[in-house]
């Protein structure tokens, strides 16, 4: 992936947990040498101007903390299509968003939460605290028994190439020996894009004693991992998705590790 034009775009709300996710996207900027774009969507003309200028404001900031300058880039719209147009727009690279913990979330933020993720083509990395390594060093990789779960396997390149990571494969504990097959040849698919890319990997096999989801959190808490990156689920022929109750939990963990969210072609 490396020499591509890309840009990591971060959209913002001027939260706080926003802030966070421009401090993740300067180290991962640090790391890839893509710039940054910022933006905020508004619901009417009338509001462009101000957003602009709290925009050139949080760049400034930004500039002066580390030296970056983000693009800033206001918007008309909708959260739930612009960021995703604009991601294509821009030939983003990933979209970097502050989240919250499931603890914090009322069940339209998280609903909402979802569909921005769904609705875009590129990777989302959601992010709750500022970053506490500058390296994505350890990163977990759920394998379970869909076809679409080798789609996240290409992202092997870009953390071998940028970060030199070591990937920690979790696969559940299960006793159908239809699904165990399914789960092995994820597993085979993993450990041959590994191989090849001379990367560092450990294999686990999840307890079975919680839901899988607990189980992954738990163990990626252990490992003391930077990342964990999951795959969204297919709904339906019309190229939608959905993020099933697995994923919401991992998505919004209450242990504030940031989650890649692809969703499969």
């Amino acid at each position: 992936m490396k020499g591509t034009n890309k840009t990591i775009l971060v959209p913002t709300d001027f939260s706080k947990v926003a802030e966070y996710a421009l401090q993740h996207a300067v180290r991962v900027s640090n790391v890839v040498k893509e710039p940054i774009s910022i933006l905020h969507i508004v619901q009417s003309e009338a509001e462009v101007g101000v957003a602009m200028e709290k925009l050139n404001e949080v760049i400034a900031s930004i500039k002066y903390k580390y030296g970056v300058t983000p693009n800033p880039i206001v918007r008309i719209g909708s959260i739930f299509s612009d960021i995703a147009n604009v991601a294509n727009e821009i030939n983003a690279s990933i979209v970097i968003m502050g989240s919250s913990t499931i603890k914090d979330m009322d069940e339209n933020r998280v609903s909402w939460t979802l569909k921005v993720i769904t609705s875009c083509k590129v990777p989302f990395v959601t992010i709750q605290e500022p970053p506490v390594n500058k390296r994505y060093d350890d990163v977990v990789f759920p394998i379970d028994f869909t076809s679409e779960n080798r789609e996240k396997h290409e992202w092997i390149s870009y953390f071998s190439d940028y970060y030199l990571s070591r990937f920690h494969l979790i696969k559940p504990s299960v006793n159908d020996p239809e699904l165990l097959a399914k789960i092995d040849i994820n597993m085979a698919s993993a450990r041959k894009f590994l191989d090849q890319k001379g990367a560092k990997y450990f294999e686990y096999t999840a307890p079975g004693v919680k839901p899988y989801d607990q189980e992954i959190l738990e163990m990626a808490v252990n490992i003391r991992a930077d990342l964990i990156v999951i795959m969204t689920t297919p709904l339906d022929k019309e190229g939608e998705f959905i993020v099933e109750p697995l994923e919401q939990y991992i998505l919004a963990n209450s242990r504030h590790i940031p989650v890649m969210s692809v969703n499969p072609r």
